[in-house]
């Protein structure tokens, strides 16, 4: 076909073009068989626009007078308006940007035409075969092999042409299982655990059918996979109501009575019509900018967009569990197993696996999960969210994988590889692309050798008279010969080697990365998901490199999609923030100032404020160097008259909060800690909120339980502690956040608003008497609270040369110096309230074990010997905690970096610990 026949009008000069985020310009239209160009004319001007016309998911023109205006609807959410002189010209140009878009034969498409520089076109297309897949389980090779039994297609056409399989089933029965399940999708494995051997399984549902139907391979099958162990999971992404129904239409699912082993766990994710329809109305309420907020979130909420984010998450994460904490293999399928089956495969191998983490290595699990396992991207993609056609078989099930992949960005930013662009690069190249990665439906149309003449004559255009399909979603399995012969592999290129190329990767690496061998555990709390600001649906950023000929410039566009949390924090922020004038110090009290922070902290604010505008209280007599240091009163939290007098008859503005029972007290008397962690904390809340306090509250790495996130800990997640200390910290942060809000409540009138108003501040620390540690998070600081007293390694070290250690070597935690920590809270205390996004902020300055430790000890004393006795209890709260904190939001919203590293943490503490024993007349060895 000639693409010329299409295009009536070619070019049109004097065409403004108008975008969001950009002032209209004016320039000449070019319409190309594959692109529109729209070059700016204007002096001083060199911007130019190009568009690839796949990418165009609907226009709308509008006619008035000798003109028109053409609006552009793009497949990545984009908007364009083309105001273009001339009533034919308009209508010429919107028919071929009609005509061109709407080509689906799949020749005729541009990567077929696309050669870019430094690329050839290549025998082996794409980063890894099967074989290399398999190679990683050598040790596992007699439990298993590849099989090439649909080398040619014929058992299942969706599947490549290898797969790995039990040893013990040969080819003769996976023939008989692919007869029995869904699209001829047999149960292969997609991953073994790399410590515990267990796997997970897909594949399609089993035709059961209202019959009952069995097969005893597939029984055999499934037996072969559990190896002796005494159960494994059959996940179903389908409700056990849908998959009833699917049995009354020929579907269904595995009996108990026939697979006794497996037990099967039913977790509704949406699919199809309803998921397109998901996308369509979060897109429709995120570009409707004349309603009110409430009415907004009320469409977002509706659209059920988060909601289908949060499930596929959380059946990810179901299935990891299933394999990294329970030990147990597993089978997930849905219906047809290419939509949501690879979904949540793809996501609970990122959360187990570090190698699918780094950017090689996710691009080769999207290759093989979703490339070669069959998803039909030419019919999911077809159309985005704006087409006015009706829904076929589109849905979104790759871009909702990568919003959750974005997620997990967002919870544990150092612990991928990649960065947010290359999930925009392939969210954007899935509906529109210069590359042959994501064209037509499964691995056999890509592969298939080129036909000619005779050879392609000869193929049959009909399927055989009386040929049955295995399934009504395998039409597209047989009916297309001629898509077969298309030579995709050989005529294309692919975009993940694009990618890799050393110009490109540095584009898509996360420079924060840090790889961890542990596994990720998203929270798929409401408050920890956001919307993916990066999918920019109302706000369109278009400024495109013609060098790149096509649409590689042309991102998704950013606005509306950010993080509702942060931006309603921002917005209140800058209406209520009320910062102290700058020629007034601020008068601060500081309560339990005779604890590990008191003194220390009180120091460095006299350094800054003056010494007697900095108050230490406790309930305990101070030694005579803090007395004579400055300003000491009697104060116990329980008695909130006291602390109003003093409050008011001091003219305090800052209060820092120090006043708790840890836990190693906490735990022996319950009572007491709650009285004094909890009653106490709503005091000093109440007078904070009473006499517009700037309020500032420790919380703890004890906030933090087996459910939260390891590495790294984000700001907001699941944190659920088993200690009353613990419970009282996240008491604390929430009620703080809690009231710091409800000045929003506050009576308007003749008093401004923030007269009745507090600012909370709160964090979490540990440290030791003089120079010591602190293990830390942030709530406006959480840090740890492991030890109460200078660390016992540094006195063996310097008196016995021996250290006995009742923790793991191995074991990693958080630490920080004191320093630091004063530090920190200094600084967060003084940044501006419009400049915080969060009430709760994670902070980090290292994280080390206890053997690395001992070794930068040694570069000092060489002499020292540590053994290992691990305490069954500390063992087990210390696995408990974190290993890092991601500490990013507190860098980039008020600048925080720490000091100290270990080396230095360590050179000063021997220093400090051996001036402190020579005093005291010890020995030092």
């Amino acid at each position: 076909m000639e693409f010329s026949e299409h295009i009536k009008t070619a070019n049109v000069e004097d065409v403004v073009l108008r975008q969001p985020l950009h002032p209209p310009c004016r320039g000449t239209l070019c319409i190309t068989g594959h692109h529109l160009l729209f070059s700016v004319r204007e002096e001083g001007s060199s911007r130019q626009v190009l568009l690839l016309l796949r990418n165009v998911d609907a226009i709308e023109k509008r006619l008035s007078g000798s003109s028109g205006t053409i609006k552009i609807k793009c497949k990545d959410l984009q908007v364009l308006h083309l105001d273009i002189p001339g009533m034919e010209q308009c209508l010429n140009i919107a028919h071929s940007i009609e005509t061109l878009s709407s080509l689906d034969t799949v020749s005729e498409m541009y990567p077929f035409f696309y050669r870019p520089p430094g690329l050839r076109l290549q025998h082996q297309w794409g980063l890894s075969a099967l074989e290399n897949f398999y190679s990683q389980m050598k040790e596992q090779q007699d439990r298993w092999r590849v099989s090439t039994v649909n080398s040619d297609f014929s058992v299942c056409p969706s599947y490549p042409p290898a797969v790995v399989v039990p040893k013990n089933v040969d080819d003769e029965m996976l023939k008989k299982v692919a007869k029995f399940r869904q699209g001829g999708r047999f149960p292969v494995l997609c991953y073994r655990h790399r410590k515990n051997g267990m796997v997970i399984m897909r594949s399609g549902q089993p035709l059961t059918g209202p019959n009952r139907r069995r097969c005893r391979e597939d029984e055999h099958l499934l037996q072969a996979v559990i190896h002796g162990s005494d159960r494994g999971y059959i996940i179903d992404t389908r409700s056990s109501q849908q998959a009833q129904q699917a049995r009354m239409s020929g579907g269904g699912f595995e009996s108990k009575s026939s697979y006794s082993c497996w037990k099967r766990l039913h977790r509704a994710m949406e699919k199809g019509k309803a998921l397109q329809e998901s996308l369509i109305k979060v897109v429709e309420a995120c570009g409707d900018g004349s309603h009110n907020m409430d009415r907004w979130l009320s469409k977002l909420e509706n659209s059920k967009w988060l909601t289908n984010v949060q499930t596929a998450l959380s059946t990810a994460g179901l299935l990891a569990e299933c394999v990294e904490r329970d030990g147990h293999s597993v089978l997930i399928h849905g219906s047809d197993g290419r939509d949501s089956t690879l979904l949540i495969s793809t996501l609970a191998q990122l959360i187990m696996d570090p190698c699918c983490r780094t950017l090689e290595g996710f691009l080769m699990l999207v290759e093989r999960e979703w490339i070669q396992a069959g998803h039909p991207f030419q019919q999911r993609c077809a159309r985005s969210a704006y087409s006015h056609a009706r829904i076929q078989q589109e849905s979104p099930s790759f871009l909702l994988m990568l919003d959750c992949v974005w997620q997990l960005w967002q919870q544990f930013p150092l612990a991928l590889g990649f960065s947010e662009a290359l999930l925009v690069r392939l969210a954007t190249e899935a509906y529109a692309s210069n590359y042959g990665t994501f064209l037509c439906n499964q691995h056999q149309e890509r592969s298939a050798q080129p036909l000619t003449g005779a050879s392609l004559r000869s193929l049959p255009q009909e399927p055989p008279s009386g040929a049955s399909l295995r399934s009504p979603a395998d039409s597209f399995g047989f009916t297309l010969p001629l898509r077969f012969a298309l030579g995709v592999m050989e005529n294309t290129h692919c975009l993940f080697q694009a990618l890799l190329k050393p110009t490109e990767r540095e584009n898509y690496s996360n420079p924060l990365y840090e790889r961890t061998e542990l596994a990720i555990w998203p929270s798929v709390h409401p408050q920890s998901l956001q919307l993916w600001r990066d999918m920019r649906l109302t706000c369109v950023r278009a400024v495109a490199v013609l060098g790149q000929s096509g649409q590689g410039c042309l991102r998704f566009s950013g606005g509306r999609f950010a993080s509702l949390r942060r931006q309603m924090s921002r917005w209140n922020d800058h209406e209520n923030c009320c910062p102290h004038p700058p020629q007034e110090n601020p008068r601060i009290l500081i309560t339990g100032g005779l604890g590990q922070l008191g003194v220390g902290l009180a120091q460095m604010l006299r350094k800054q404020y003056g010494t007697d505008n900095v108050i230490l209280s406790d309930i305990k007599k101070p030694p005579p160097d803090v007395y004579k240091s400055g300003p000491f009163v009697y104060a116990d939290v329980l008695d909130y008259k006291l602390l109003r007098e003093l409050i008011v008859n001091n003219r305090i503005t800052w209060l820092v909060h120090y006043s708790a029972l840890l836990s190693a007290v906490g735990e022996a008397n319950v009572a007491l800690a709650r009285k004094i962690n909890i009653t106490g904390l709503h005091n000093v809340l109440d007078l904070a909120l009473e006499n517009c306090l700037r309020l500032f509250v420790p919380s703890t790495i004890g906030a933090f339980g087996p459910s939260s996130p390891r590495d790294p800990a984000p700001d907001l997640c699941v944190q659920r502690p088993r200690t009353i200390y613990g419970v009282s910290k996240v008491h604390g942060e929430l009620m703080g956040e809690v009231r710091h809000i409800s000045k929003q409540q506050a009576p308007v009138g003749p008093v401004h608003l923030h007269e009745f108003s507090l600012s909370f501040f709160s964090i979490s620390i540990i440290n030791m008497v003089l120079t010591s540690v602190a293990y830390v998070t942030l709530v406006l600081y959480r840090s740890t609270q492991l030890l109460e007293e200078e660390p016992q390694i540094f006195h063996d070290a310097l008196s016995t040369g021996h250290h006995e250690c009742y923790l793991r070597p191995e074991t990693r935690l958080p630490m920080m110096h004191i320093s630091d920590c004063h530090r920190a809270t200094v600084e967060f205390m003084q940044a501006p309230e419009c400049q915080l996004t969060l009430r709760t902020y994670n902070i980090a300055a290292m994280s080390f074990t206890p053997e690395e430790v001992a070794q930068e000890i040694r570069k000092h004393l060489p002499h020292l010997k540590v053994t290992y006795n691990p305490d069954v209890v500390r063992q087990s709260i210390a696995d408990s905690w974190p290993v890092r904190f991601d500490d990013s939001n507190a860098r980039r919203d008020w600048g925080w970096t720490p000091a100290y590293g270990l080396e230095e943490l360590v050179t000063d503490m021997l220093d400090s610990i051996q001036n402190k024993r020579t005093n005291q007349g010890l020995p030092v060895s």
